[in-house]
C-alpha cells in the first residue's frame, strides 16, 4: 500500500478519532470536575452516555464525530466547548453513541458490539438522548451542535425522527458532509474499508503509533497530521489521539461507502439521500467548515447548507480569507488553539439567537 493511500486510510480512522480497543488507555477524567455522566438506553436496548457540565440555561446537546466520542469537544479546561456554553449561560449535555467513550459499554458493563450505522444513531441514540436532557431539564426544546459524523446524524435526526423539529431549537453542523461527488484519497478509503465486514474495524493501532510517534517526522505522520489538523499545537496531538479514540463500525463505513457511490448522504439501505428530507427543516441552522478540511471539504460541507430548507440559517467557512487566524483543519474546529476564541463564540451566539 503506498505512503499516500496509507495515511488517506488512517486520516479516515481518525476523522475525529480511532478506534481504542479493550486494553488501550480510556480516556482520562474529564476536565470538567462537576461533569454528570449518565447513562441511558435507547428503545432497542443499546447504552448511550451523556455528560453533564450544569449551567444556568437553555440544555445543548453536543455530538463527536466518526470513530471519536465525548472528548473530542472537551480535551481540557483551555479546549472546551462544555467550558464556553456553561460560560456563555447554557447548560451543555455531550453525548458518547453507542460502542464509543463511556458507552463503549453498555449499563452492565458488557461491551457493545455491533455494525450500527448513522441510521442507528440518528433515529435511535439521538432520539433517547434528546427526550432524556429534555426530562431531565424541564426544557421544551434542546439545541444540537455536532462534529463531522455528529453533524450528518443530526440531519438524519431532524429531518426524519418523528416529532424531531419540535424538540430543537437550533441545529449546528461543524465540518459536516453532506456531498460525496467527488472523489479523492479519504474517499476511495471509505469504499476500501467498506467492504470489510467485521462489526468493529480495528484501528486501534493507527491511533497507537501516531500517539507514540510524537512530534517525530515521518511522512504517514506529516500527512495524516495535514489531513486532519492545521492548528493543533504538536506536544498536544499524543495526547489528543489517545484521548479522543473510539471504535469504527463496518456499517458506518459500508454507509459511507454506499454515500460516496451514490454521491450523496444516504441511509444504510441506500434508498434516502438525506438532504431531500432536510430541506423541510426549518429549524435555524449554523454550518461550519474548515477552510483546509480535508476529511470534509468546504464543498462538500457546503451541501447541508444549500439542503436544509430552514429560512434563517447561516455557512461559515472559517479561514483567512474570511477573517479567522488560520485555515481551519478537521480537527482544529474542535480542538484547535484558536478554537475557544474563534468557533465557540460562533455555536454559543448561534445558540442565544
Amino acid at each position: 500500500m503506498s505512503p499516500r493511500r496509507w495515511a488517506a486510510l488512517a486520516a479516515l480512522a481518525y476523522g475525529g478519532g480511532t478506534m481504542m480497543s479493550e486494553a488501550a488507555p480510556q480516556p482520562t477524567e474529564a476536565p470538567c470536575a462537576a461533569a454528570e455522566r449518565h447513562l441511558v438506553k435507547t428503545e432497542d436496548g443499546a447504552t448511550i452516555a451523556l455528560h453533564r457540565h450544569p449551567g444556568e440555561g437553555p440544555p445543548v446537546l453536543i455530538v463527536h464525530g466518526i470513530s471519536s466520542n465525548h472528548r473530542c469537544w472537551d480535551l481540557s479546561p483551555e479546549r472546551s466547548v462544555a467550558t464556553a456554553l456553561v460560560a456563555a449561560g447554557f447548560d451543555p449535555w455531550l453525548l458518547d453513541l453507542r460502542g464509543h467513550g463511556d458507552a463503549l459499554t453498555d449499563a452492565e458493563g458488557r461491551r457493545q458490539w455491533g455494525g450500527w450505522t448513522m441510521d442507528d444513531y440518528g433515529l435511535r441514540d439521538v432520539p433517547a438522548a434528546v427526550d432524556y436532557v429534555l426530562e431531565r431539564t424541564g426544557a421544551a426544546r434542546v439545541g444540537y451542535v455536532g462534529h463531522s459524523l455528529g453533524g450528518m446524524i443530526g440531519a438524519v435526526y431532524a429531518s426524519s425522527a418523528p416529532g424531531a423539529q419540535d424538540k430543537l431549537y437550533a441545529l449546528i453542523a461543524v465540518g459536516s458532509p453532506l456531498d460525496f461527488s467527488d472523489p479523492d484519497p479519504l474517499v476511495s478509503g471509505a469504499l476500501g474499508l467498506a467492504r470489510w465486514s467485521l462489526p468493529v474495524v480495528p484501528t486501534d493501532q493507527l491511533a497507537k503509533v501516531q500517539a507514540a510517534m510524537g512530534g517525530r517526522a515521518t511522512p504517514i505522520n506529516a500527512m495524516v497530521d495535514a489531513a486532519l489538523l492545521n492548528d493543533v499545537s504538536p506536544e498536544l496531538r499524543p495526547m489528543m489521539y489517545r484521548a479522543i479514540t473510539s471504535p469504527m463500525t463496518g456499517g458506518e463505513l459500508r454507509q459511507l461507502g454506499a454515500a460516496a457511490q451514490e454521491g450523496g448522504f444516504v441511509d444504510a439501505q441506500g434508498l434516502v439521500d438525506y438532504r431531500g428530507p432536510l430541506a423541510k427543516v426549518t429549524v435555524p441552522t449554523l454550518v461550519i467548515a474548515g477552510r483546509a478540511d480535508q476529511i470534509a471539504p468546504v464543498d462538500r460541507v457546503m451541501a447541508f447548507y444549500t439542503a436544509v430548507g430552514a429560512p434563517e440559517r447561516r455557512l461559515v467557512i472559517a479561514g483567512r480569507a474570511t477573517g479567522f487566524a488560520v485555515d481551519y483543519g478537521h480537527l482544529d474546529l474542535t480542538l484547535g488553539d484558536h478554537a475557544a476564541t474563534e468557533i465557540f463564540p460562533l455555536i454559543a451566539e448561534w445558540l442565544r439567537r
